[in-house]
């Protein structure tokens, strides 16, 4: 079996930013949060330390639209020594560009990927290796405005998988699936919708939501998931300690045959590089 078959599912700790506490939200509702006793850049060097090579950043009230987290996530792109994805509030080329000159491997556009669609397009015109779609699934339907609202949106935009394919199309680098009512439950993740969208999307894709349990992480390896997903997302299995990250890479590794699937892993995402166009490790 050739090293793309075999690359494993690449696990993403998560930090999630609200009024620049590190928080947990229950299936996205602002008023089930969860706040945790640490600080962002010590928590992204420790999921460094346990062997991270990629970090998931939010800028939850970007998301929601009523201000930022700027300064923090500017402290977590300049010291965080992996590679930094940033999503939340991102609606325009120019704020796209602006992270990712302060070191952003990866940006995510959530909202204005289906309210104005020809900003996402114009960010992959510019720099297409910093581009990720956000696909967030609400009832069936994709979910904007920090999931408050569902989008009607054009004819693409009616299901996940159309809108992973036109992106995949549109030369996105990757895109980030959750289904909403599996975020922050622990009950596991939506392995089907996934697929679905990973088959759709031809470009990396990314599982977020729902992981509690290194069994749930088993049976993902293990299924035919692999190797259409390249990644999953993993947020309040581990800050309330049901597994460490140091497990979890251990976990899907060894469904993929020990480190050396890791370090295929890696290579599955991205380069892994910290660092945006003009930073000094790209």
């Amino acid at each position: 079996m050739n090293d793309a078959a075999r690359a494993p599912i690449l696990p993403i700790p998560a930090i999630d930013l609200s009024g620049g506490r590190v928080v947990r939200l229950f299936r996205g509702e602002r008023d089930r949060e969860t706040a945790y006793p640490v600080r962002p850049v010590a928590m992204a060097e420790e999921f460094a330390a346990a062997g991270a090579a990629w970090l998931h950043v939010v800028d939850l009230d970007g998301a929601f639209g009523d201000g930022g987290n700027r300064d923090t996530v500017g402290e977590l792109l300049a010291a965080a020594p992996l590679a930094v994805q940033v999503a939340g509030g991102v609606r325009t080329v120019r704020e796209y560009a602006r992270l990712r000159e302060a070191g952003a491997a990866r940006v995510v556009f959530g909202t204005i990927a289906v309210e104005a669609p020809e900003v996402v397009e114009e960010a992959i015109r510019l720099d297409p290796d910093g581009v990720a779609v956000a696909l967030d699934v609400k009832g069936g339907r994709l979910a904007t405005r920090g999931w408050v609202e569902t989008a009607a949106g054009p004819a693409w935009a009616s299901s996940a998988p159309a809108a992973a394919r036109r992106w995949g199309r549109r030369g996105a680098a990757a895109v980030i699936y959750t289904r909403v009512e599996k975020d922050g439950t622990l009950e596991g993740p939506d392995e089907a919708g996934a697929l679905k969208v990973a088959r759709a999307a031809g470009v990396p894709t990314i599982l977020a939501g729902g992981v509690g349990s290194l069994d749930h992480l088993r049976a993902l390896a293990a299924s035919e998931a692999v190797p259409r997903l390249s990644g999953v997302i993993l947020g309040r299995s581990l800050y309330d300690r049901r597994f460490t990250f140091a497990e979890a890479l251990a976990t899907l590794a060894g469904q993929a045959g020990g480190d050396a699937g890791a370090s295929r892993g890696r290579r599955a995402m991205g380069s892994g590089c910290r660092r945006g166009p003009r930073g000094s490790r790209r």
